[in-house]
């Protein structure tokens, strides 16, 4: 397997509270997975331990089988972690802080690129690819929730990163929106991006997903395995409490 990330054993915790317990797992290139699991189960503080934002784990994190920790960060950003990884708040007010689509979608390339006209093509590019080139000069805070999930996005595509991880970047989008980023992730999936979707839509999961990651309530990984098994096995989803007895996937 061509492991993008390989974890072992990787434990969190805040104030003597476990938020995570010693997972285990191996993402791999080019595949698409999903992190399933009841509010509170981890999934956010895995995404942002994959991400490199959180760093004062225990266990061991590979990225390429690079080891990623405080000790070894600063390398691998100087090696352009972040434009090899992207990643998407759930809280898109977290993620916007310029004052217009385009110089917010110009930000990561501003980093990497001198050529004010290739930063300019670049984030056109990215912003016809997700429908908002018509709201490139707009003031982020007029925008609605679904413009500002797709500016994240761009955002981060801007870099044309090899790993995307998305954190819930359905939630609260009405349905043809949601449908919208259906597609959108289909067709990176189709180039070949790595991505990690946590999200609690099951339609979304059964079109995309390769594999599913499970977390239980507890903040462990339950399973690992194809979507299509993990989502047929009605005792381990209620074991993990996304769904109820009454519930038909």
């Amino acid at each position: 397997m061509n492991a993008v990330f390989r974890g072992e054993n990787i434990t969190y915790r805040v104030n003597n509270k476990t938020i995570l317990d010693s997972a285990s797992f191996e993402i791999e290139k080019g595949k698409v997975y999903a992190l399933v699991g009841c509010n509170g189960s981890g999934k956010t503080t895995l995404m942002k331990i994959l991400s490199g934002i959180i760093l004062d784990f225990e266990g061991e994190l590979y990225f390429y089988d690079k080891k990623v920790d405080k000790t070894s960060f600063d390398e691998l950003f100087k090696n352009g972690f972040y434009k090899k990884v992207g990643y998407m708040f759930q809280e898109t007010e977290l993620q916007l802080f310029n004052l217009t689509v385009f110089d917010e979608i110009a930000f990561g390339p501003r980093q990497f690129m001198n050529d004010e006209s290739k930063i300019q093509k670049r984030v056109l590019e990215v912003a016809k690819f997700l429908g908002i080139d018509n709201l490139l000069e707009s003031d982020i805070l007029t925008l609605s929730g679904g413009e500002k999930k797709r500016v994240a996005l761009a955002s981060i595509l801007a870099n044309n990163p090899e790993v995307l991880i998305l954190d819930e970047p359905t939630n609260d989008l009405d349905p043809r929106s949601i449908r919208f980023f259906a597609r959108i992730l289909k067709q990176l999936k189709d180039v070949g991006k790595t991505l990690i979707v946590s999200t609690h839509h099951f339609d979304l999961l059964f079109r995309l997903a390769d594999y599913t990651i499970l977390l239980s309530p507890d903040h462990r990984i339950l399973k690992i395995g194809t979507t299509k098994e993990i989502l047929e096995d009605k005792n381990l989803l209620i074991e993990a409490e996304v769904i109820d007895e009454e519930f038909e996937v």
